[in-house]
Order: C-alpha cells, then sequence, then structure tokens
C-alpha cells in the first residue's frame, strides 16, 4: 500500500486583539484643567479660571478611577488633577495680589497726612515738647472722635490745606444774616499747590461741618447763598508752590462748636476731621 500525503493543518487564525476602552473623563479633565491654568495668570476674569480649574480636577478625578478598569487615560487623568490644582492655587494667589495693590493705590490716591501747628515749625526736627509729640499720632484726623487740632495742614493729592481759623460772624458782605436758632461761621483757610503742571490747577478744597449728632453741612446749604468779604477764590489758577487764602462761610446750628470741619484738600481725598476751636 502506497502512502499518501496528508497536508498539514492550517495555521490557526489570529485572534484580534480587543482595543482599549477610551477614557473620556480623563481627556475632559485634561482639556478643561489645562484652559483653567491659563486662564489663572488674568487677575479678576481668572475667577473663571479657578472655576474651570475645580471642573478639570473632578473630571481628572473620575477618570483616574475609570481607568483602573479601562487601562487607559491614567496620565492624563494625573495631569488634569495637577493642572486643576495649579488654577485654584494660582488664580487665588494673583486675586489677592491684585487686590492688594488697587487697595494700594487707592489709598495713595485718596489718603491724607496731618502736620500738626507744631510739626510744622520744623519739619525735619523731632518735636520739643510732649504735648507735640501726642498731637501727631497716625490716625489724627481720621475720625471725628479724634480731630486734628486748628491749625494743621492737611495734604492730600497736589494741595496742602490748611484751617487757620474759624469765627462767627454777624452777617456776610451783602447783610445776609443767619437763619433763627443758626449762626453764621468764617472758615478761614489756605490752600497750597503742590504739583508741577506748566498750567496751573484750581483748588479743590472743601470744607464742611459735622455736627455732634453726625449730620454734615456744606456751603450750598439751605436757601441762602453767603458771600464773604474775603472769599476763598477756587477759581484761580495757582502754580507749584502757589497759594489761595479766603473765607468760606457756612450757616450751622447754633452749637456749631460741638462739630468737628471735615477737610478735603482734592477731589479724590478722604476727608480729614479738624477741631473748630
Amino acid at each position: 500500500m502506497s502512502d499518501t500525503y496528508a497536508p498539514p493543518p492550517p495555521p490557526p487564525s489570529p485572534q484580534p486583539i480587543a482595543p482599549k476602552a477610551g477614557n473620556g473623563l480623563a481627556t475632559a479633565g485634561f482639556v478643561v484643567a489645562l484652559l483653567g491654568f491659563l486662564g489663572s495668570f488674568i487677575p479678576v476674569i481668572n475667577i473663571g479660571g479657578i472655576v474651570l480649574g475645580v471642573v478639570g480636577a473632578v473630571l481628572a478625578v473620575v477618570g483616574l478611577v475609570k481607568s483602573r478598569t479601562t487601562g487607559s487615560g491614567k496620565g492624563l487623568a494625573i495631569a488634569g488633577l495637577v493642572l486643576g490644582a495649579l488654577a485654584v492655587v494660582v488664580g487665588i494667589v494673583v486675586n489677592v495680589a491684585f487686590v492688594s495693590a488697587v487697595d494700594d493705590a487707592l489709598n495713595e490716591a485718596t489718603g491724607t497726612t496731618v502736620e500738626t501747628p507744631a510739626a510744622t515749625t520744623d519739619d525735619t526736627a523731632p518735636a520739643a515738647d510732649d504735648d507735640a509729640d501726642e498731637a501727631a499720632p497716625a490716625e489724627l484726623g481720621t475720625s471725628r472722635d479724634n480731630p486734628a487740632p486748628l491749625g494743621s495742614a492737611v495734604t492730600g493729592g497736589d494741595w496742602t490745606v490748611t484751617i487757620n481759623s474759624v469765627t462767627p460772624v454777624e452777617a456776610d458782605s451783602l447783610g445776609q444774616t443767619a437763619a433763627p436758632g443758626s449762626a453764621l461761621i468764617a472758615v478761614n483757610l489756605t490752600a497750597t499747590y503742590n504739583g508741577d503742571d506748566p498750567q496751573g490747577a484750581t483748588s479743590w478744597a472743601t470744607v464742611k461741618l459735622v455736627t455732634a449728632d453726625g449730620t454734615t453741612i456744606d456751603g450750598l446749604d439751605g436757601s441762602t447763598v453767603f458771600i464773604s468779604e474775603n472769599p476763598f477764590d477756587s477759581l484761580s489758577t495757582v502754580y507749584g508752590g502757589g497759594t489761595v487764602t479766603g473765607d468760606q462761610l457756612l450757616e450751622v446750628p447754633a452749637e456749631w462748636q460741638s462739630g468737628v470741619l471735615a477737610v478735603s484738600p482734592d477731589i479724590a481725598s478722604n476727608d480729614t476731621f479738624v477741631a473748630v476751636q
């Protein structure tokens, strides 16, 4: 019997390799966190960056958990988690620094300084007596309970205003008198321009009386406009070092001595409180 040739069996067909399941949450978390991180460096706007950072971190955490079963996306999830945390931290730090810088700029623009009469006699030497030392704490003039003494020089912006005197007057230059139960006072002040505008400037100084009950009174209150014989001319242009001196008339309650003056040397300056006597 002759041998017959039997062909070898065909090789087994290769089994297809199943693709790894995708991890869209890890990818989404990374992309959202990256956008949040890039936006976290822009002040104020980075509030949105912080929100994106939080959302991205949450998606990345879910994607990291999912990567245990899918076997994919672990690296993107970790990167998204890190970027999301950085977006939050950087955004907060940038905003805090921005708010601090704005606050400092506003304080510089609106803040005032006070020199008492004793201090203005010698700007470089210390005060010669204990009373002068006690007269110029840093908070002097910042509240009605601690007004600067009469004669103090208040500096703010480009101007320095000195309240020279506060005196009652019977009538103004037109013979007008205060209403019954009220008094007319003349606040004499000097405004000095400290700026360097070659075109000069006009004074924006304002003086008001704040009564003991907290009511503010200025020269425009009431139905009568009083004209001083020596008015403070806020329309005159002065140049560096120039001054304007005159009176502002205020119609005030008869017990005005219990109040204080609120002095603002420049248009954007805070009020500084000065005693009336």
